[in-house]
């Protein structure tokens, strides 16, 4: 396949538009038209240089970068906990280090279970917010006093069933944390809190002087790091070597994002310097240019 056809393929096949490969490229609309209906008069040969250098940068970034979804370890316990809660209308918290794969998990969970909500949090939460958003995620104004909100939250919620997820949850505030205990005593609903180790103590308060609310927990996991199985899933859903997992999970230090990261940067740089495989040369080098 000559390069105008490549470039016709992979601009169908990514539905790029002209106007993407001429910012992408640094030639002009007009010149892109011309070139691939061989209608160019000026410097093909400058053209195609650009235009080779584009595709093969698109073919090498397409299917490394961005690993698809494997069901590890991670998600069966985030799903284990997860279903717990929402059948039984109990207080779950699971926490981990970040880049462990505990947001794809809850997402997961909340597609499969269609009854169950999702807050995403993050460091400018505070109680109002989060009584607004969980407001707004019933179908409501997402408006009113903290009172307010707070009643029509139960009101909507009261022994409906449901699952509420709070991701992140390490951000949030003390009074925002009671708030979630006060709708799950009033509601019967389950409720599970995701996020970093540090939740934990927040939960707890510093002089266990939150006992009110940490009593509440009925189940906890803390998940430190992803198993060898979980590494050989992810390499034979790529066509990889499973052979590898060990030294993946070594230079990967158990941690989910930084694995997927060594597995598609090892293959980009296999592929430049023209080895027809990885091998653990190519991890060790590779592990040395990811940030710690």
């Amino acid at each position: 396949m000559d390069i105008r056809a490549e470039l016709k393929n992979l601009m169908e096949t990514k539905n790029y538009t002209t106007a993407f490969v001429a910012q992408a490229t640094g030639i002009s609309k007009s010149t892109i038209s011309l070139w691939i209906n061989d209608n160019y008069n000026g410097a093909n040969t400058k053209i195609a240089d650009k235009i080779n250098n584009f595709v093969q940068r698109e073919k090498e970034r397409t299917g490394n970068n961005d690993l698809s979804f494997v069901d590890i370890s991670t998600v069966k316990y985030i799903s284990e906990i997860g279903r717990l809660c929402h059948t039984q209308g109990k207080i779950g918290v699971c926490v981990g280090k970040a880049g462990l794969g505990k947001t794809v998990a809850v997402k997961k969970y909340t597609k499969e279970f269609m009854d169950s909500i999702l807050i995403e949090s993050d460091s400018g939460y505070t109680a109002k917010s989060l009584l607004k958003e969980i407001h707004r995620r019933l179908g409501l104004s997402g408006k009113g006093s903290v009172y307010d909100l707070m009643d029509e939250v139960i009101r909507k919620l009261n022994q409906s069933g449901r699952l509420l997820i709070i991701d992140e949850a390490e951000n949030l505030p003390y009074r925002a944390l009671e708030i979630t205990r006060r709708i799950h005593d009033k509601t019967g609903i389950g409720i599970l809190l995701v996020g970093r180790g540090i939740l934990l103590e927040n939960l707890k308060g510093y002089n266990n002087q939150y006992d009110q609310l940490y009593s509440r927990v009925k189940f906890t996991k803390v998940i430190d790091k992803i198993l060898i199985q979980d590494v050989i899933k992810i390499l034979e859903s790529i066509g990889q070597d499973s052979k590898l997992a060990e030294i993946y999970l070594q230079y990967s230090e158990g941690n989910t994002r930084r694995l997927e990261h060594l597995i598609s940067h090892s293959i980009s740089i296999a592929k430049f310097n023209g080895k027809a495989e990885v091998d653990d040369v190519v991890i060790k080098q590779t592990s040395k240019l990811l940030m710690a």
